[in-house]
């Protein structure tokens, strides 16, 4: 009837008639009420917190008729129970009558749908994970069972849905990791906080489906033996102490006589958990086995007694040897392999463009070719041939394996987003051999365990947790010895392969930009732009750019020719976010010949004109981070929050053409005015400038690859303002002439 309802200090319902300026008293006498709603027969829907946790109903008149949800509601820990709320944030009536129920909890995250008249439960939607999927792990007694968000899942093997079985603990689940003892008991190892964060590791012996007891707890203290909570983001705990305790009489208390440890702050976790398979935890350059059991069967570790290895990194699931990992952000740095016991080095692999940010400066996917790695997810032990193997996540849309012996296994997930192909749905058997581990880009999370089965099971995701089972490993025979013999024919090959490198390095030589009127567009590059220098680049076959740009006393002409299997789609919704969702072409130029070459921001001068299809039409927009003329627009994206370009406009004089030549490829060719980018050629000049292209993804909706000629530090498409960002220290040379 148009009145709006308002929840009043958690006390009372507020009415406000239309146009009104005073309330009514609606409700009164509620214990934590945070949210209503009302259906069109005038009841009100109250949701309300402890101590009862339900949705209670009255009449319009205000009179009690019935409550929604168990009475208390759900236990904060322990088995699930569906049928109750917890910490209920906003309710919504549909209009089929459902009443749906946000709860604002991260232990699980869920959305509940009621039926009101019956009072029953209908739906429970769960999800999405924190950020990458952190702390999932698959249990390898029944590999159907994954554990994540504090939680116990199981997954229907006919329908891939999952229900949560348990509640395991509250503190927060940014790392998990299974681990199997010789006697067959089954531990959960959860760390609380991850890669920036030191807090405790706690070891729960997993008794039964969704039954769990804490036996081992790993944590930090000051000099007194007091524990530490977790630091904040990114700052030191500054603990003198890393203790533990083992329940050795099963009352889950701690007694002084069950907790020992050693000085110092020994981190067990970083990016992803140091443990093996066998119970064994590591850092830095040391090994700390399980030394045995207590009665109850809490796991023992003496922290005084490390064994010392030659390196910093992930022993094998045997214990008999450590991988140690390159250098972060390092274009060019290695896998190290050592047996533990000699300390002799075995073998070493190429890890390249090293994490996250090595990962941006990466070229296209090859077999063999590690790139953007966050060091190891994990060791288990594998039949013959392969024994010991290393699995290893990218920042790229790949893993890897690498086995003890020092040869690459396989790649698992597919690299290169123009060949990305989705399965039809989430349902178990579906293939994934061709996608990404996730989204493609910052898939933080993921864990590996070999299920009681022997078969390897990975955990991936972005936003969910993936159950994924490794098939073919049981394929893998041996290599024989043999010959390498370079034929005659095999000359031609070589020479071919460098000639390819010089013309990729030739590239990288300064475009000469002709005075030069083309007489029409017609998508045909080399007629339209007669005697102009056509550049070519490409980062993958599938994504080959031809670009070259001319000039008269009026105009400047800019023409690309682009590789795309899906041609000329962008799903912006805002014309300035074109370069976000999909194909778009792109030329950036600086205007000030005297600006620093070497610059990492952009000054006054600098631009970045990007054309895209925008309903329906090509559009133009300039984009200039420091301006005269104030058209201002702020970027937010995960990392980088106001991100400000002073001027972003759409040029709306400039002549666009553009054509799809075939399935395959696409055209643009454009004229803009000088005056429109601030640009003044003549013979001789010299600037600094960059030709690229981005490509979306199958369905058209996001950037998933980006192309240009001289910047190479683009394989970041994961952030609204990253991509946007220009980098002129890397841009090329443009040498103007007649």
């Amino acid at each position: 009837d148009g009145r709006l309802f308002v929840v009043a200090d958690g006390k009372s319902v507020l009415a406000f008639d239309r146009d009104a300026t005073t309330p009514k008293t609606v409700l009164s006498g509620l214990t934590a009420a945070t949210s209503v709603a009302v259906d069109g027969k005038g009841q009100i829907y109250v949701g309300v917190g402890d101590p009862d946790n339900q949705i209670k109903v009255f009449a319009a008149d205000g009179k009690p008729i019935k409550t929604i949800g168990r009475a208390g509601g759900r236990p904060l820990l322990g088995p699930w129970t569906p049928d109750g709320m917890r910490f209920v944030d906003s309710i919504a009536l549909d209009a089929a009558g459902k009443l749906w129920v946000m709860e604002n909890d991260w232990t699980p995250k869920r959305v509940s749908v009621w039926n009101v008249e019956n009072g029953s439960l209908e739906h429970e939607f769960f999800g999405p994970t924190s950020y990458g999927a952190m702390g999932g792990a698959i249990c390898p007694v029944d590999p159907l069972v994954v554990v994540g968000q504090g939680c116990e899942w199981k997954i229907d093997a006919k329908t891939g849905h999952a229900t949560c079985s348990r509640v395991i603990l509250r503190e927060g689940m940014e790392l998990s990791r299974f681990a199997t003892s010789p006697e067959g008991r089954t531990y959960l190892y959860v760390a609380s906080s991850g890669l920036y964060n030191a807090g405790p590791l706690r070891v729960f012996e997993r008794l039964k489906d969704g039954q769990y007891k804490l036996r081992t707890v790993l944590f930090y203290a000051d000099a007194e033996g007091h524990e530490l909570p977790v630091a904040e983001h990114g700052k030191p705990l500054g603990a003198k102490q890393t203790l533990v305790w083992a329940d050795a009489n099963d009352d889950g208390q701690r007694q002084p006589e069950e907790i020992n440890g050693a000085e110092g702050e020994t981190r067990f976790f970083g990016w992803y958990m140091w443990l093996t398979p066998d119970l064994s935890l590591y850092s830095e350059n040391k090994q700390f086995k399980c030394v045995g059991y207590t009665a109850c069967g809490a796991p023992r570790y003496d922290l005084k007694q490390p064994i010392k290895m030659p390196a910093v990194g992930l022993g094998s699931a045997d214990g008999r040897r450590v991988l140690a990992w390159g250098e972060y952000a390092k274009d060019r740095s290695w896998f190290r392999a050592f047996d533990i016991a000699s300390g002799k080095q075995l073998w070493q692999y190429p890890d390249t463009f090293v994490g996250v940010h090595g990962s941006h400066n990466a070229p296209p996917p090859e077999v063999g070719l590690i790139r953007g790695s966050f060091s190891t997810v994990g060791s288990v032990k594998l039949p013959e041939p392969l024994g010991s193997v290393w699995v290893i996540p990218t920042n790229v849309g790949e893993w890897h394996i690498l086995s003890e012996h020092g040869y690459y296994v396989t790649r698992l997930f597919q690299p290169d987003p123009l060949k990305v192909v989705w399965p039809d749905s989430a349902t178990p058997g579906a293939d994934l051999d061709n996608v990404p581990p996730g989204m493609g880009g910052e898939d933080f999370g993921g864990s590996i365990t070999l299920g009681n089965d022997g078969h390897l099971y990975v955990q991936a995701g972005k936003t969910a947790y993936w159950d994924v089972e490794v098939t073919g490993l049981d394929t893998v025979k041996p290599l024989t010895v043999g010959t390498l013999t370079i034929e005659a024919a095999d000359l031609p090959v070589a020479r071919r392969m460098r000639e390819d490198y010089l013309q990729a390095e030739a590239a990288r030589q300064p475009l000469l930009v002709k005075k030069l009127t083309p007489a029409k567009f017609t998508g045909n590059l080399p007629e339209d732009f007669p005697n102009a220098t056509i550049l070519q680049f490409q980062k993958s076959e599938d994504a080959a750019v031809r670009a070259t740009a001319t000039w008269d006393d009026q105009n400047f002409y800019l023409a690309w020719e682009v590789r795309d299997q899906t041609p000329w789609v962008n799903g912006a919704t805002d014309r300035e976010m074109m370069y976000l969702g999909g194909d778009t072409v792109d030329f950036q130029l600086a205007t000030d010949p005297a600006a620093d070459p070497q610059r990492t921001e952009a000054v006054l001068g600098d631009l970045r004109l990007s054309i895209g299809p925008f309903q329906g039409k090509p559009q133009a927009v300039v984009y200039r981070r420091v301006a005269k003329e104030q058209h201002p627009r702020s970027f937010n994206s995960g990392i980088v929050k106001d991100y400000r370009m002073e001027s972003v406009l759409p040029v709306e004089n400039a002549e666009i053409y553009q054509r799809n030549l075939g399935n395959d490829r696409y055209a643009v060719e454009a004229r803009v005015p000088l005056a429109a980018l601030g640009l003044a050629p003549r013979p001789g000049l010299e600037l600094r400038g960059d030709f690229g292209a981005t490509h979306g993804d199958p369905a058209g909706q996001r950037t998933r690859l980006r192309t240009y000629w001289a910047n190479q530090h683009t394989g970041l498409v994961d952030d609204a303002v990253f991509e946007l960002k220009m980098e002129p220290a890397l841009w090329g040379t443009l040498h103007f002439a007649e």
